[in-house]
């Protein structure tokens, strides 16, 4: 009798066993970085420098680029291995878990260069940021990180806020524009290679700029206006205001800038807000005009001020209202 019952019950046994092997649940999944609320992963790779340049500069605005990122915050730029061939930077970024990269090309042109900078998503392999810009001082090569940041962070649906908390651990840099980052030598390679092409006249003095600042926010469109056109605008507007004041700009993305103004300057409420539109450019006898309207606001939201640029391209026109604004604004106020 007990050898028939236990013949009975192995069946039963054999399906419990079975049951409580499939009731276990599988390990979790693992998820990306970015994806799981953490910073994203940026690798940053020494620029391809053309017409037989000095390599270091393509080294050294790399390096820039890192140091401003990693001091703005809201994103994590891991040391890059030493010779990796531009034709492995996916390979190898994948392998370091990296949720972009940033690649480029420097071309030398005359006392400045020419910096190509572009940011590239490791999973898909595909340019989702570009831009060009003129640049001739260490200042300079320091802005170009902060478009591409507040590109990244909106990538990854970052808000200004995510990124404030995020970035309240990383020391806040000691000014706007990266000019006094600890470069630890780097800076002298950069402008050492500006300042042999340079003629013989005698530099300007160091520009004072107030203490007041400008935040630049996004540009909007009147008329039919690429989204390239928009952020080269917005781009020109950030070089333009830094040669008069302290600026920087703002990671919200927003299409009402003004009753934005409060959020986009936070707690610190000692700056005012810059935004613009540009209108679809009129051709007249061949030549093309471009308008840009600048709108400055405190950071309350009301209007500081208003001014109409224009000429033959997008910086141009920008320049001329930013050129306006200062002179009847010298100190942003």
């Amino acid at each position: 009798m007990p050898k028939r019952i236990a013949r009975l019950l192995a069946p039963v046994l054999l399906c419990s066993s079975v049951a409580l092997t499939a009731a276990t649940p599988p390990p979790p999944p693992t998820t990306p970085p970015a994806a799981a609320g953490q910073m994203p992963v940026v690798m940053i790779y020494p620029f391809e420098v053309q017409t037989g340049a000095d390599p270091k500069l393509g080294i050294a605005i790399a390096q820039i680029l890192a140091q401003e990122m990693t001091a703005a915050g809201g994103i994590s730029v891991p040391p890059v291995p030493q010779k990796v061939k531009r034709a492995d930077f996916l390979e190898q970024a994948h392998a370091a878990h990296a949720d972009f990269y940033i690649s480029g090309y420097v071309t030398p042109v005359g006392d400045s260069a020419a910096v190509v900078e572009q940011v590239v998503s490791v999973e898909s392999g595909v340019i989702l940021f570009s831009q060009t810009a003129q640049v001739s001082s260490v200042a300079d090569v320091a802005s170009q990180s902060l478009l591409a940041r507040s590109q990244i962070l909106a990538f990854v649906g970052r808000g200004t806020q995510n990124v404030q908390a995020q970035a309240a651990n990383t020391p806040a840099p000691t000014s706007t524009n990266g000019a006094q980052l600890p470069l630890r030598g780097i800076a002298s390679i950069v402008d050492s290679v500006f300042k042999h092409r340079a003629s013989s006249t005698p530099s300007p003095g160091p520009v004072t700029k107030p203490s007041r600042g400008v935040i630049v926010a996004p540009v909007s469109a009147s008329g039919a206006i690429a989204s390239a056109d928009l952020t080269s605008a917005m781009r020109e507007l950030y070089f333009a205001f830094n040669r008069h004041f302290n600026t920087e700009m703002t990671s919200l993305t927003t299409s009402d800038v003004a009753h934005s103004a409060d959020q986009i300057c936070g707690a610190n409420r000692d700056n005012t807000v810059a935004s613009g539109t540009l209108q679809e450019a009129a051709t007249h006898h061949g030549r093309q005009d471009v308008t840009f309207n600048l709108a400055v606001y405190t950071c309350f939201g009301a209007t500081l001020d208003r001014e109409v640029g224009k000429g033959s391209s997008v910086k141009s026109a920008v320049d001329a209202a930013v050129a306006a604004y200062a002179e009847a604004h010298p100190d942003n106020s």
